[in-house]
């Protein structure tokens, strides 16, 4: 607790400068959700961070702002400026602040919610803090090496020469925290994981509260119910998991016993037995068949703590959930308004072009610089089981269908051509019955597709939908969780259902529970390290620590290097990825999938071996000139790798500037 106690300073550090940033996101934020009870202030952080790095990350693309903390001030300083001018100029001032004093209540409730989240987190990752296994090591390579890149978009430390060709942008908005801190990426590492994960609860909780605030006519009288349904779709969403861990007790059970009787015991046994990873690889594993699948959800990502744009972006899809629940506020009947797109089906079309322009220059900066790696649309040959669908899905399923039957029942009480009007005059249903009603069904839909089709990328055979049904069970997962909390309000006078949500509530929340004791009994000594995730490699790879400690002492920008080539998932790359210098090549698998291709991975992987293999003076300088190298890595892994290395070759035409044991940094002349 000591240890912890002193960490603490770093994440009271981080937490003050996202809401420096909020502070002057607040005047649009209010803007944007004034009809919320909330004002939507925890959606100034996601605001704030999202806008901040995107006019950066702008700018810097067309080479007028390098990436820097000067520039990042600069952009902060415009943002003041337009606070003043809205508050002064046109004179806001007093109204902004009636406001504030209005829901400063809710929104200190709100401050207090992130900070305890961001707290808690960041106390459960400093159990295992190592930045460490499965994609850790590419994550942490895009912050260090948006770190370290003058002018975005980030070199890609796995291909020298290349910028990253993929999802980085929620690894570019921790960049810039990290940046403007001055915290080192080893500790802010851990800090980011902890911040969507306090950013996902407190988000949840407000959409999900601000959901039952309007269906409960913005009676704030009901402030029990408010709050009890922003917190039980935050923890549905955020510390939920599937119906996998049940599934397993009742297996478990019989096989070990013949009967079903879910005893203590056999609780503790499924418990003792169970793979935290399973309920995320279940469809195609369990039976093992040939359709294996991905459906992960966001407690199994704040375990694994890869910071992975599937998980970054989960406070972006709250915060543009939310901009569209508080969009349709604006509409008097948002019913009515779903009726009148056909009657005006070409202004629905043209408002769907103009959206889809909008995107499309929105999204320019970031896809002029980027290769798709997707190859079209396939059919799928092989389907889920359904039992299969109801493990993963059932549990909402059996909390949503009973509001499903209840909102059909209630809008056929009055004739189809009239139903709009006599539903606004009866109340009976409201603009959040028809956003949740609207969630559900997104939710199903995104369920069924990876049923029906895939997109074919790198992942073939086996695995051929994996990747589509991953990125889209995701959302799903999101959508159904958060319209739990609200469910339950809706339909709180029938008692079959409250029971019934309370049982599906506490199937869900077996899977954290199953979980952390999975992962903590994965880990021979499981106890609280601190913060900073390279602590590691001290015991491990302390020669590579050593070097990785003196380049980011020593080295400025972001010249180029060459270490051993590695395979995926593996130990590999360890210097490139912590200190965002671009090697020759990485990870292979992964600049295959991201290059499209394994024709240039691959030659560059021939390459490297001759670079520390060959004999030929000549023909090995050629090689580092082709790629611009200036350091080369001589340690434990190249020797390993390449058993014929040939270290002598490089006294020719390069000095040792760092050694440690046998391990030895060259530059090149």
């Amino acid at each position: 607790m000591t240890l912890f106690l002193a960490d603490f300073k770093f994440i009271s550090f981080w937490w003050l400068f996202i809401l420096g940033f909020s502070v002057l996101l607040l005047p649009l934020t209010f803007a944007l959700f004034h009809r919320f009870f909330d004002r939507g202030y925890i959606f100034a952080k996601i605001l704030s961070l999202t806008l901040i790095t995107y006019i950066i990350f702008c700018f810097s693309v067309i080479r007028l702002l390098p990436f820097t903390q000067f520039s990042i001030l600069i952009i902060l300083l415009l943002i003041l400026f337009a606070d003043l001018f809205y508050f002064f100029k046109l004179k806001n001032w007093s109204s902004f602040k009636k406001i504030f004093l209005v829901s400063f209540k809710f929104i200190l409730f709100e401050e207090i919610l992130f900070l305890t989240v961001l707290a808690l987190w960041s106390y459960v990752r400093g159990h295992t803090p190592d930045i460490d296994g499965l994609e850790k090591y590419m994550d942490w390579g895009f912050v260090n090496s948006a770190l370290r890149t003058h002018f975005l978009p980030p070199a890609d430390m796995w291909y020298a020469g290349s910028p990253i060709n993929y999802y980085y942008f929620g690894h570019l908005v921790f960049a810039l925290l990290t940046k403007v801190s001055g915290l080192p990426s080893a500790i802010t590492y851990n800090l980011s994981i902890a911040t969507v994960c306090a950013l996902t609860f407190v988000s949840t909780f407000s959409l999900s509260a601000n959901l039952v605030f309007h269906y409960l006519k913005s009676n704030i009288h009901h402030l029990k119910s408010i709050i009890l349904a922003g917190l039980l779709s935050a923890l549905l969403l955020t510390f939920g998991g599937n119906l996998h861990p049940l599934y397993k007790i009742i297996k478990t059970d019989i096989q070990n016993n013949g009967y079903l009787d879910l005893s203590i015991k056999a609780i503790k046994l499924a418990a003792s037995t169970y793979w935290y990873p399973d309920a995320t690889r279940f469809i195609g594993f369990d039976p093992d068949v040939s359709n294996k699948t991905i459906h992960e959800f966001p407690l199994y990502s704040f375990v694994v703590s890869d910071l992975h744009g599937h998980m970054n972006d989960i406070p972006l899809i709250l915060c543009f959930l939310a901009f569209l629940f508080s969009y349709s506020l604006s509409i008097k009947n948002f019913g009515l308004f779903l009726l009148l797109i056909q009657k005006n089906f070409w202004l629905t079309i043209s408002t769907g072009l103009l959206t889809i322009l909008f995107w499309y220059l929105f999204t320019l900066p970031y896809s002029l610089n980027f290769i798709p790696m997707a190859e079209g649309l396939k059919l799928v040959d092989a389907r889920s089981a359904f039992y299969q669908l109801l493990v993963l899905y059932g549990g909402f399923w059996l909390i949503s269908i009973p509001f499903v039957v209840y909102f059909i029942k209630t809008s056929l009480r009055s004739r189809f051509a009239v139903i709009a009007r006599s539903l606004r005059r009866s109340n009976l249903i409201s603009n959040s019955d028809f956003f949740v009603l609207a969630l559900l069904l997104a939710a199903t839909i995104l369920v069924i597709i990876p049923e029906l089709i895939y997109v074919k990328d790198i992942y073939i055979n086996d695995h051929r939908r994996a990747n589509t049904m991953f990125k889209l069970v995701y959302q799903a997962f999101i959508m159904y969780s958060l319209s739990g909390g609200y469910i339950l309000i809706r339909l709180r006078k029938i008692f079959v259902y409250r029971l019934l949500f309370l049982l599906v509530l506490i199937a869900h929340l077996i899977y954290p529970y199953f979980a952390i004791k999975s992962y903590r009994d994965s880990h021979s000594e499981f106890k609280y390290w601190g913060l900073r995730g390279t602590d590691y490699l001290q015991e491990q790879f302390p020669d590579n620590l050593a070097v990785i400690n003196w380049i980011n002492t020593n080295i400025t920008g972001q010249p180029h290097l060459v270490e051993a080539v590695g395979d995926s998932y593996t130990k590999f790359n360890q210097v490139s990825s912590a200190t965002g210098l671009p090697t020759v090549v990485g990870w292979l698998v992964h600049e295959w999938l991201w290059r499209g291709g394994y024709d240039g991975p691959g030659s560059r992987a021939t390459e490297v071996s001759v670079i520390y293999e060959s004999t030929d003076s000549t023909k090995v300088r050629d090689l580092l000139q082709k790629y611009s190298v200036e350091y080369i890595l001589v340690g434990s892994q190249e020797r390993e790798k390449y058993p014929n290395l040939s270290e002598k070759k490089f006294a020719s035409f390069s000095r040792v500037v760092f050694q440690s044991n046998n391990t030895r940094l060259y530059e090149i002349n």
